[in-house]
């Protein structure tokens, strides 16, 4: 049965009590797709756009949100995800695994009948094996819309097995080895080096050291952490440290930190989000060597997966990580 579309630009649709049941039907569920992290990323960038909130559903029933915001770009009327590009590693319809050609199907018909302006669509960090953009390509076509797909970026993902041991011995042997030696190097060298896990007491000062470490940075990764997006960093922080899903960690010499990271918790995965360390410690490898940490509690914690994310970083598939494609795809409205 065809779904029926409404259109709605209340921000008071993230608060939806049908969000969580749509999730539960998705097995392909993440952190990206609950309805706080698009609650926070649009309070803190959604003040230059239009939300237009597309709720799909079968008789009366919610069977997928799609929340899209449009905003002019160089006089184009441009419509994306929630989330954006840069801040949000996977984006997509919220729906269930067995509804997504059928969303697809939906949002290209409201493509092409809608009194909404627009120009284009430009959906981007979709992971190719959730197969959404193949069924928006195809449906796009079907409408004689103008479209193109390509993949745009990869995530790293490492599935984790049952025990550190089993992980190790499934590991590449040379990288088996080095991961080994700098594991040990660091005890050797610094036998006063801590783990620690950020708590509800040193939160705020934790979030700074974090802040601090990620502006000193070369490159690029330096100017990322700007004003605005350590605003969003701790809102985010703020509204997932009460639901158990943040961890920011910290690899500390002489209780000064070294590296430092910031992710997420959320249904037996473990998000590697982001993460900072002192250049000058670089010689130990800090921050590989914390994330190793990092692989190696989520196993023992029973995790099934430890998501890297986005971007092309050595250290990733050196720890075993697998790489999955994401796909953009743009669809242009025929005048």
């Amino acid at each position: 049965m065809p779904l029926r579309v409404s259109l709605e630009c209340d921000e008071g649709c993230f608060g939806s009590a049908e969000w969580g049941h749509l999730l539960e039907r998705d097995v392909d569920r993440h952190i990206f797709a609950t309805p706080e992290w698009h609650k926070v990323w649009w309070e803190e960038f959604g003040s230059d756009k239009d939300l237009l909130f597309l709720t799909m559903r079968r008789d009366r029933d919610v069977a997928a949100y799609v929340p899209l915001y449009r905003k002019i770009e160089d006089g184009r009327k441009i419509l994306r995800f929630v989330g954006g590009i840069e801040l949000t590693d996977y984006l997509g319809p919220i729906c269930s695994s067995a509804d997504r050609a059928d969303v697809a199907d939906a949002l290209t018909e409201w493509l092409g009948s809608t009194d909404t302006e627009w120009d284009e669509l430009d959906a981007h960090n979709m992971p190719v094996p959730f197969g959404f953009a193949e069924f928006l390509v195809e449906r796009a076509d079907k409408r004689g819309f103008s479209f193109s797909l390509e993949q745009e970026e990869t995530s790293a993902i490492l599935p984790l097995p049952e025990s550190w041991d089993v992980y190790l011995a499934e590991l590449d042997s040379k990288e088996r080895h080095e991961l080994g030696r700098k594991r040990r190097r660091l005890g050797r060298d610094y036998p006063d080096a801590t783990f620690r896990t950020s708590t509800e007491e040193t939160f705020g000062q934790d979030l700074k050291v974090f802040v601090e470490m990620h502006r000193e940075a070369e490159g690029d990764k330096g100017h990322f952490m700007g004003p605005e997006i350590a605003t969003f960093f701790e809102r985010l922080a703020r509204a997932f440290s009460p639901l158990g899903w943040l961890r920011m960690d910290f690899l500390e010499i002489s209780g000064r930190a070294v590296a430092s990271t910031y992710g997420f918790e959320f249904e037996k995965t473990f998000y590697l989000y982001n993460s900072a360390y002192e250049p000058d410690a670089a010689r130990i490898s800090p921050g590989l060597v914390l994330v190793s940490q990092l692989v190696e509690e989520s196993i023992a914690k029973g995790f099934e997966v430890f998501d890297f994310l986005q971007g092309p970083e050595r250290y990733k598939y050196e720890l075993g990580a697998q790489a999955v494609p994401l796909n953009n795809v743009q669809i242009r409205k025929t005048y």
